[in-house]
């Protein structure tokens, strides 16, 4: 199926809680800026975690950040209004529609139906449905691990569930964008650590199963050292050495677990600083000679 505007690209960041999701979405989505392409942040939930990082209010609307860099606030109950909107285009109609108590328990009680919307809402631009998205890259700093996965059903089982119908039609076009390597590709954030390596090679798998393609690895957070585990093993009596060893040996066997998973992975450092813009800005420096245009 032709969509109007392939010339958009869908990023969509995933990983368990606590590897640092966010931080690299942020990362790859400066990067594609600084590569001169209109960019998109997108932030899932009700809360923005990026005013804090930013300094600045981050709502629905696209807040400028820097040149060609945006970032938005997406919930499922605003993407929904907002497409409710653009079908009767009163806004009056759209408060009393979202203000009525049997609408809002009927909204809080179908399911996926705010999945469905915010994966509309992402996908609207390459489908030219609903308000213009005038932008080269969205990245979504999605939800982590089975959430996410949860939300990537949505308009599956909805075009399922309703073979006619523009509910069931957008379904599958969501779903034929999401699941094209061309138009849409996806990251798994994890961590040099038993569970969170252990959690990214299932979702893994799951994510290949569910959209047929096979998402990208990054490890974050691995600790750089040019000191040799021999070297440092002649000072294993002093504290820092076997932390280092420690590090260095639960490190080298975690990644080699990724390895023998997936193939290929993109390693990212461990920054010691506690101000997250600083962070972002390291690891989008890192990334910079990583990340594939397309």
């Amino acid at each position: 199926m032709q969509f109007p505007n392939e010339n958009q690209k869908i990023t969509l960041v995933t990983g368990k809680g606590g590897v640092g999701k966010s931080a690299v979405a942020a990362a790859l989505a400066e990067v594609y800026a600084r590569q001169g392409l209109r960019t998109l942040l997108v932030e899932l939930g009700e809360r923005s975690y990026y005013q804090y990082i930013y300094e600045m209010p981050i709502r629905y609307e696209p807040t400028r950040v820097f040149d060609r860099f945006y970032i938005s606030l997406w919930s499922g109950e605003s993407a929904l209004r907002e497409y409710v909107y653009y079908l009767i285009r009163v806004r009056k109609l759209v408060d009393l529609f979202f203000e009525n108590k049997i609408m809002r328990t009927f909204i809080r009680a179908a399911p996926a139906l705010k999945e469905l919307a915010v994966l509309g809402k992402i996908t609207s631009g390459i489908r030219a449905w609903g308000p213009e998205l005038e932008f080269d890259r969205i990245v979504v700093d999605a939800f982590s691990t089975g959430h996410f996965l949860a939300l990537l059903q949505a308009p599956a089982g909805i075009a399922d569930l309703i073979e006619s119908g523009p509910m069931g039609e957008q379904s599958r076009r969501i779903c034929e964008v999401l699941n094209r390597a061309d138009l849409a590709q996806y990251y798994i954030v994890t961590l040099p650590e038993e569970l969170p390596v252990a959690e990214a090679i299932e979702l893994k798998a799951a994510l290949k199963a569910r959209v047929g393609m096979e998402p990208k690895l990054i490890c974050n957070r691995v600790y750089e050292t040019a000191l040799t585990t021999s070297w440092l093993e002649r000072y294993s009596d002093q504290p820092f050495a076997e932390f280092l060893i420690n590090t260095m040996k639960a490190q080298g066997h975690e990644t080699a677990q990724l390895k023998q998973a997936a193939g290929s992975f993109t390693t990212l450092p461990l920054i010691f600083n506690d101000r997250g813009r600083i962070v972002i800005e390291r690891l989008s420096q890192a990334l910079e000679s990583k990340v594939e245009r397309l």
